[in-house]
């Protein structure tokens, strides 16, 4: 938990604009247990606590690596903005009762708010291309080299993810064919810039060598990427991510070589010199 800290302490504005996210969604929790879930006309809590806790943790997970790429203040005040944009748009939206995004009982003045929201969306993309993109050109091996593949994989299913809520906006909404939803996968997407470098921070930490780190971080990358496209198959038909099928049981198999991936890796640092400087 130190070293965390120590991260953050580094970037407080973005750490603290993304335990905001997480505290939002909070209290859009708070208002499903005392509300209910919709309000009408439109309105539905759970999507802005999800949409508010995940922006949060996007945000938490930037913290973590924006400092060793260069990025100047207005990189991060711009993204700062943006970020406090949506959660005002998506919040305050859904407590009036309207959709921020596909709105059919809102006024003009809301339906403009949802187009800036959605362009507010699209400069966060282009925000993250611009960070992550440094990770490109950096190599893979030495001190960070597997932080920095991890990122590699983490940025594609991260554009992925965006690309989803791209076709979502276009479409109007997450449905899709008679029981698909986009949104498992929007989320499949984004949590691999969680996923795949936490596993790559772990086994960085416990300075496992660089060659057999590079392997891992090469196998978590592939089957979460596997997973998402299993999941794409799945929802690509029209089916429902819990509705059994041969892409659903691809998706669980995978995901479950990815836990195993992670598992090992926490392990090793669990058993590292480092893990009692972590715990300090």
């Amino acid at each position: 938990m130190g070293r965390f800290l120590r991260l953050y302490s580094q970037e407080r504005p973005l750490f603290w604009t993304g335990v905001l996210g997480i505290a939002l969604g909070g209290v859009c929790f708070l208002g499903m247990a005392f509300h209910g879930l919709i309000v009408e006309p439109e309105g539905n809590l759970y999507k802005a606590a999800t949409f508010d806790i995940a922006v949060g943790i996007f945000l938490l997970t930037l913290g973590l690596i924006v400092r060793i790429t260069g990025v100047g203040p207005l990189w991060r005040w711009t993204l700062i903005g943006l970020a406090l944009f949506g959660y005002g748009v998506e919040t305050i939206q859904i407590f009036r009762g309207y959709d921020p995004r596909f709105s059919r009982a809102s006024s003009p003045l809301d339906q403009a708010f949802g187009g800036l929201f959605f362009l507010s969306a699209l400069g966060i993309m282009v925000l993250f291309l611009a960070l992550m993109i440094r990770f490109f050109f950096r190599p893979t091996t030495g001190e960070r080299g597997a932080l920095t593949l991890g990122l590699r994989y983490g940025t594609a299913a991260s554009l992925l993810a965006f690309g989803v809520g791209i076709a979502m906006s276009a479409r109007g909404g997450p449905g899709i064919g008679e029981s698909g939803n986009l949104l498992p996968l929007h989320a499949a997407g984004f949590h691999g810039l969680q996923a795949i470098p936490l596993v790559a921070l772990l086994l960085g930490w416990a300075r496992v060598p660089e060659g057999m780190a590079r392997r891992d971080v090469h196998l978590s990358g592939i089957v979460w990427l596997a997973a998402c496209l299993a999941i794409a198959w799945q929802t690509s038909s029209g089916r429902s991510v819990l509705e059994p099928s041969a892409a659903t049981a691809i998706a669980a198999a995978v995901l479950l070589a990815w836990a195993l991936i992670f598992l090992k890796a926490l392990l090793s640092f669990r058993r590292s010199a480092a893990w009692a400087d972590c715990a300090a």
